[in-house]
């Protein structure tokens, strides 16, 4: 009863004639049992096609809730929980395994096209065993990636970069009994230290959390990480190589602008002790960013003050250097995560419900403002 007090109430709002009605309702249903309804922060009780007619009721006329609409049934790119699991399957076959396998390939003075040859060699075995994994947040999915790849040991994978001296000494310890029983003898000190580093994350759009040149000061997960690896005697660099240290940062899914600034970024950023390289899985064309003149409507709606809350423009915002109505740093995403909507995306789209402009998919965001 309530979706059909829902569907009722969205073709009001949007005037629909009953062969309108007969035309998108199906479709409509269709996109909330696929993937809408799935979203994971609507009110209690709250499904997408109430959600989208509430949505559409907040602009004042038809004509601004037909370019809304359009531009919902037309630019919105929502990846499911399923799509997010299907990346963080394929993470380490697509774009993090080839790497490991020219490693051994190199050292093996056989061809990398080998491939079977070579992950059926223990040299194989040794560059995949001294490799460290760990998750940049929750998206992460560290659990997912581990159980998706049982070659990979639980020893060797932890779903956090901040390790404590304890972790790091239990690391060290268990690499150093796989490879006694991969090699029957003794690992030299080199052999039992950890090669390859290899970050995982989920999405990134600007790429600023990542790494970013602030005040003639780099900032971000990436230069804090590479900086542990650099100390004297921290908990990482001591379970870590001298030199010649491979860092892959993995992500699931990222940002044409994301990629160009983390790429950008790394070319001048100086890590004495190896490379850094940066993966995706699935990489966001550069068309999915709004551009002028194709989506002028929905930009013209994105810049009116009846449908923005200025609060989000607060020191969190200032970091990526432009108003929120585009999104963080301005990424003008129409895209939308299961779990929560990105703040890169366009504000009409994840406006949080305590503000004056309650999104489509209202955001639930991770900095409290005012106090």
């Amino acid at each position: 009863m309530r979706d059909e007090l829902a569907e009722a109430l969205l073709a009001k709002v949007m005037g629909w004639s009953d062969e309108e009605k007969a035309r998108e309702r199906p479709i409509l249903q269709d996109f909330a049992r696929y993937k809408y309804d799935e979203y994971q922060q609507y009110a209690p009780g709250r499904r997408f096609i109430e959600s989208l007619a509430l949505w559409l009721r907040q602009f004042k006329t038809l004509a601004e809730r037909k370019v809304a609409y359009d531009f919902f049934r037309t630019r919105l790119i929502f990846i499911s929980t399923a799509e997010i699991r299907h990346l963080v399957e394929l993470a380490f076959p697509v774009v993090i395994q080839p790497g490991f396998i020219a490693k051994a390939a190199a050292a093996l003075s056989v061809d990398p096209q080998r491939s079977k040859y070579v992950v059926s060699s223990p040299v194989y075995t040794q560059v995949l065993r001294q490799t460290l994994f760990l998750g940049l947040s929750d998206g992460a999915r560290t659990d997912v990636f581990r159980r998706s790849h049982p070659q990979i040991s639980n020893e060797q994978l932890w779903h956090a970069y901040d390790i404590s001296d304890e972790k790091a000494a239990s690391m060290h310890k268990k690499l150093k009994k796989a490879l006694e029983q991969q090699l029957a003898r003794e690992p030299t000190e080199d052999e039992c230290k950890f090669h390859t580093l290899c970050l995982l994350d989920d999405f990134t759009a600007s790429g600023t959390s990542y790494i970013r040149l602030e005040d003639g000061q780099w900032d971000g997960k990436i230069p804090k990480i590479l900086q542990k690896l650099c100390e004297d005697n921290g908990a990482l660099s001591k379970i870590f190589a001298k030199d010649d240290i491979e860092v892959v940062v993995c992500i699931y899914v990222a940002a044409h602008q994301a990629i160009e600034h983390i790429e950008s970024d790394l070319k001048t950023f100086n890590f004495p002790k190896g490379r850094v390289r940066l993966k995706v899985v699935h990489a966001l064309p550069p068309e999915a960013r709004l551009r002028s003149p194709d989506d002028d409507k929905i930009i013209a709606l994105a810049m009116d003050d009846r449908y923005f809350d200025k609060v989000v423009d607060d020191e969190h915002a200032d970091v990526g250097g432009t108003s929120m109505r585009f999104g963080y740093a301005d990424c003008r995403l129409p895209l939308i995560l299961p779990h929560n909507a990105p703040n890169n995306s366009l504000y009409l789209l994840w406006g949080e419900y305590e503000q004056t402009f309650t999104g489509l998919f209202p955001r639930v965001s991770r900095h409290k403002r005012g106090g």
